[in-house]
């Protein structure tokens, strides 16, 4: 190819690609699927990258560290986390999105072992990346209702969301064990860690509702719309 037919396919192919974005953005502004109120399709466009370039990394960081095991994430929102004491002690839903992976197989794996723990998570308006670490982790066993051991937080997370729940039993919505005169897997809609004051966090909760009974951490305005919890034995 001459030195002017080269120069001439350049110009061409540049043209193209700058009338294709130009096409692609307005079909992505003026599109049914985008919010005309404040740009909010382009900020929900930009957090749910954010979703799944996250997920990607948690991918490769598995990987490379050879010991993350993951056993709750909120990503899809198609899975319902309302759910029988039988439900959450097998484990339910896709591992390749909403899953929970059994109350049983979480005491199985950290009953004996230096365990740490590892949250990600992304909040639901603005987008940000949370993420809060436990250097100590451990599940009790069925007989003691799989009560929870957990501290030493660390992270960049709104306030420590979860070492409230230390010491809680897990109750579900037909399987009461908080210590409180409140049902609070009931009030919460959802299975957790619930003590006297129910719950700082409420990461098994209604993906469909915004307030506490809804997926946040810390407090019920602090939503989210990502969650993972994980764990490995501690280094």
């Amino acid at each position: 190819m001459s030195l002017t037919n080269w120069i001439v396919f350049t110009i061409g192919f540049l043209i193209f690609l700058r009338s294709s974005a130009q096409l692609c953005f307005k079909r992505y502004v003026n599109g049914k699927w985008i919010s005309n109120e404040d740009c909010g399709g382009l900020k929900k466009m930009s957090v749910m990258q954010k979703e799944l370039q996250l997920r990607a990394e948690n991918e490769k960081k598995r990987v490379a560290d050879k010991g993350w095991t993951v056993f709750q994430r909120r990503v899809n929102r198609d899975v319902d986390f309302y759910r029988n004491w039988t439900d959450y002690e097998k484990g339910f839903g896709n591992h390749e999105g909403d899953f929970w992976l059994g109350l049983e197989k979480l005491h199985e794996m950290t009953k004996e072992r230096d365990m740490e723990l590892k949250i990600d998570m992304i909040t639901k308006d603005a987008g940000t990346h949370w993420v809060a670490e436990y250097s100590n982790f451990r599940i009790g066993p069925g007989s003691d209702k799989y009560r929870l051991h957990l501290s030493g937080y660390s992270g960049n997370a709104t306030n420590d969301g979860f070492s409230a729940q230390n010491n809680a039993q897990f109750s579900s919505k037909d399987a009461d064990h908080d210590s409180g005169p409140s049902k609070c897997s009931t009030q919460y809609e959802g299975g957790w860690w619930y003590t006297t004051f129910c719950a700082y966090s409420n990461l098994n909760g209604n993906s469909n509702k915004t307030d506490e009974k809804g997926i946040w951490w810390a407090d019920p305005t602090y939503a989210l719309r990502f969650s993972e919890m994980k764990f490995r034995r501690r280094s």
